[in-house]
C-alpha cells in the first residue's frame, strides 16, 4: 500500500457504484453523448471533490489522478449541486434583529419560543398544515391589548424623540429644520398617548420610565434616552412631568429647552403653560410614605387585587408584569422590613379570596430564600414561581374546593391533576424558555415528597430547590389556614407538625431554616407571660435563644387591661443584678376563642423599649454557651 492510500484504508472505502449518476469510478465527469472514457486497470484511482477528502485503491501502476478534469469552469464541482439558494442552511432558523419574528403565525412558519442572547430568538417550526399555537395574551383583537399597545409604542417614541430635540437644541437654535422635524414627532407622540390615555404623565427613575404608572419596557436606546432625561431633570430638583391636553408647540419646546440647559433654580417652577413638573419627594415625604407598616399593608392590597384578577384567561402580559412588581416588592421588603414581611401572613380573614394562599407561600418562600442566601435575582424567580405554584388549581372544579367532608376516590384524583394541569398550560401558551419552564417544573414537582416514596403526580424526589422550597412553605401555610372540613392549626402546632415531616415529606434543611425564619412561635402567635399579660409575637428575639424568647409586642397589662399603645419588648431582656428573666412564656391562647386579631397589633404604632440587658451581652453566659 502506497503512502497516498493510508489516510483511507482499503477495508473502509466505498466500493464504486455500478451505475454511476454523474460521476464514474474514475473520477471524470459523465457528460451525455461523449464517448465513454476507457476503464482502467488495477491502477490507483483517487478521486477528490470540492474539497472532501481523497479515495484512493490499490494498484499499480499509479496513474495521474483526475483531479483537475473535475475542477474546470465549464463542470463546478458536484457539492455545489448539493446546496440550492432554495434550502437555507439550518443556522438561518436564528432571527436577527433585522428580521425579527412575527407574534402571531401561520403553518409554516417560526414561532419564538424563549430569548437565547441579546439580539438573537432561538423559533421552532410548525409543521405544513399544523395551527400554529395561540396565545391567550396575545389577542391582537382585544381593544385593550391594542391600547397598552399603542400607549407604550408612542411612549418609547417620545422619549427617544425628546432626548434627539433637546441635544439637537445644544446645538442649533429653533429656525433649523431639524429642530423643527423633531419638535412635529414630539408633538405627534403626545396627542397620540393622550388620545389613548388622558393627560401624559411621566416619571423617571433610574433610568426607567414609567407612563401614567405603568412601566414602559425599554430598548438599548429608550434605556440611555430615560437615563439622560431623569439625570438632567434631577439636576433641577425633578423626577416627572405631568403634560395636560392643552399643551402646545411652545411648551414642548421650552421644556426642551429647559432640560437641554437646566436654567432654573433648584425646585423652582419655571411656569410652563399645561406643563407640570414633579418634585423629587422630600426626607419627611419619604419618611411618611415609607413607614415600614403601610408599605406592607399596601403591598398585601396590591397583591390580593392582582392574584385575585389572575384567572387562567386573564394570565395576558400587562398581569404578569404587576406579578413581577409584586414580587420585587416583596424582596424589597424582606431586606429592609424582614419583620413586616412576615407579619402580613397573619392577615387571616375567610373572607378572603384564595389566592390569598399563594401570596402567602410566596412571602414565607422568600424569607426561605433569604435564609438561604440566595441573591436577588434569584428571589425573584422564585417568588414569581410561588405565584404560579397552583396554576393549574382554575382548571378543576371549584366546588371540589369547599366540600366539607372527606373526598372521594375520584375526587381526590381530580384535584391531584391539578400539578400537571398546570405545568402542562405554562409549556403550551408559554413556550419553553428557561423561565417558563423553571415555573412549570415547580407547578408539577411542589407535591412530591423529599424521600421520593410519596406524593403527586407521580412517586419521585423532587430536583429542583424551588420546588423543595415552596413545599415547606405550602404545607406550613395550608396548615396554618382554615378549611371547610377543618380548622387552622395554631402557628406553634403548625411548626410542630412541619418539624415531624423533615427527612420523608419535606427537606430537613429547609424545615430547619423555617424554623430559624419564623421562630418556635411565628410571627402573630398570641402568648400568655408569667406575668399574666396577653402578648402578640413579632419575631425571633435577639438574645442568645431567639427562637424561645422571641420580641413580643405587649396588649394588656397584669391585669389583663388593654393598653392604650401596645408596647414591644425583647424576652431574651434579664434584670441586672438579679439575672432572671423579666418575661417567659407560659403557654399559647386561641385568638379567636379570645377575640383579638393579632395582625391589628402588628401594623399599629407602637412603643419600643429597648431590652436592659440581654442575655448576650453577660459575659458568663457567653462562657457558658461557649461563643
Amino acid at each position: 500500500m502506497s503512502d497516498d492510500t493510508k489516510d483511507v484504508p482499503w477495508e473502509n472505502a466505498p466500493k464504486p457504484a455500478k451505475k454511476p449518476d454523474r460521476l464514474g469510478a474514475t473520477g471524470r465527469l459523465s457528460v451525455p453523448g461523449a464517448p465513454k472514457p476507457t476503464r482502467p486497470g488495477p491502477a490507483t484511482v483517487e478521486i477528490e471533490i470540492g474539497g472532501i477528502g481523497r479515495l484512493s485503491t490499490p494498484g499499480s501502476p499509479r496513474p495521474r489522478p483526475p483531479v483537475e478534469r473535475l475542477s474546470t469552469p465549464a463542470s463546478p464541482p458536484p457539492v455545489q449541486r448539493l446546496s440550492t439558494p432554495a434550502a437555507p442552511p439550518p443556522v438561518q432558523r436564528l432571527s436577527t434583529p433585522a428580521a425579527p419574528p412575527p407574534r402571531r403565525s401561520s403553518p409554516g412558519t417560526a414561532v419564538p419560543t424563549r430569548r437565547t442572547s441579546p439580539g438573537t430568538t432561538l423559533t421552532r417550526r410548525t409543521a405544513p398544515g399544523e395551527p400554529a399555537p395561540e396565545r391567550p395574551d396575545l389577542d391582537r383583537d382585544d381593544p385593550e391589548f391594542q391600547r397598552r399597545r399603542r400607549i407604550a409604542h408612542n411612549a418609547r417614541e417620545f422619549l427617544v424623540h425628546m432626548d434627539n430635540l433637546a441635544r439637537q437644541l445644544g446645538v442649533h437654535d429653533t429656525t433649523n429644520e431639524a429642530v423643527k422635524r423633531s419638535l412635529r414627532l414630539v408633538i405627534h407622540d403626545v396627542r397620540s398617548i393622550q388620545e389613548d390615555a388622558g393627560d401624559l404623565s411621566l416619571v423617571f427613575a433610574d433610568g426607567h420610565a414609567f407612563v401614567n404608572g405603568v412601566w414602559v419596557r425599554a430598548s438599548k436606546r429608550v434605556w440611555e434616552a430615560g437615563v439622560a432625561l431623569t439625570e438632567r431633570l434631577e439636576s433641577i430638583g425633578w423626577r416627572g412631568m405631568v403634560l395636560d391636553r392643552g399643551a402646545e408647540a411652545a411648551a414642548l419646546l421650552r421644556l426642551s429647552q429647559l432640560l437641554r440647559n437646566a436654567d432654573v433654580d433648584e425646585g423652582e417652577d419655571p411656569g410652563i403653560p399645561n406643563v407640570r413638573l414633579l418634585p423629587i419627594p422630600s426626607a419627611a415625604d419619604r419618611a411618611r410614605a415609607g413607614e415600614p407598616g403601610e408599605r406592607a399593608k399596601k403591598l398585601f392590597k396590591e397583591g390580593m387585587a392582582t392574584l385575585s384578577r389572575s384567572e387562567l384567561a386573564a394570565l395576558d402580559l400587562t398581569m404578569r408584569r404587576r406579578q413581577r412588581a409584586l414580587v420585587q416588592g416583596l424582596v424589597q421588603l424582606a431586606e429592609d422590613n424582614p419583620e413586616y414581611l412576615l407579619a402580613l401572613t397573619t392577615i387571616r380573614d375567610p373572607s378572603l379570596p384564595a389566592a390569598a394562599h399563594s401570596l402567602m407561600v410566596c412571602i414565607y418562600s422568600i424569607a426561605l430564600g433569604r435564609m438561604l442566601d440566595l441573591g436577588r435575582r434569584l428571589l425573584l424567580q422564585l417568588g414569581v414561581c410561588a405565584l404560579a405554584h397552583n396554576l393549574g388549581e382554575a382548571m378543576v372544579r371549584s366546588e371540589l374546593f369547599h366540600l366539607d367532608r372527606n373526598l372521594l376516590a375520584h375526587e381526590r384524583q381530580e384535584i391531584e391533576s391539578h400539578a400537571l394541569l398546570g405545568m402542562s398550560h405554562l409549556v403550551e401558551h408559554y413556550g419553553f424558555g428557561e423561565r417558563i419552564l423553571q415555573r412549570a417544573l415547580v407547578a408539577a414537582e411542589h407535591h412530591l415528597h423529599y424521600d421520593g416514596e410519596g406524593g403527586y403526580p407521580y412517586a419521585a424526589a423532587p430536583r429542583h430547590l424551588f420546588s423543595r422550597i415552596i413545599a415547606v412553605a405550602d404545607i406550613f401555610d395550608a396548615l396554618c389556614s382554615a378549611r371547610p372540613h377543618r380548622a387552622a392549626y395554631p402557628p406553634d402546632q403548625a411548626v410542630k407538625l412541619v418539624w415531624r415531616q423533615a427527612g420523608r415529606q419535606l427537606d430537613p434543611v429547609l424545615v430547619r431554616a423555617l424554623v430559624r425564619v419564623i421562630g418556635r412561635y411565628p410571627p402573630g402567635s398570641l402568648v400568655e407571660l408569667d406575668t399574666d399579660e396577653l402578648a402578640v409575637v413579632l419575631g425571633p428575639g435577639l438574645g442568645l435563644t431567639p427562637l424561645k424568647r422571641p420580641r413580643v409586642i405587649l396588649i394588656t397589662d397584669e391585669h389583663r387591661r388593654e393598653l392604650e399603645e401596645p408596647e414591644l419588648v425583647d424576652l431574651g431582656d434579664r434584670y441586672r443584678r438579679r439575672r432572671a428573666w423579666k418575661r417567659t412564656i407560659v403557654r399559647t391562647r386561641d385568638p379567636e376563642r379570645l377575640g383579638v386579631f393579632p395582625a391589628s397589633y402588628l401594623f399599629a404604632p407602637r412603643v419600643e423599649h429597648p431590652p436592659e440587658q440581654l442575655d448576650c451581652d453577660d459575659m458568663s453566659l457567653l462562657a457558658r454557651a461557649d461563643l
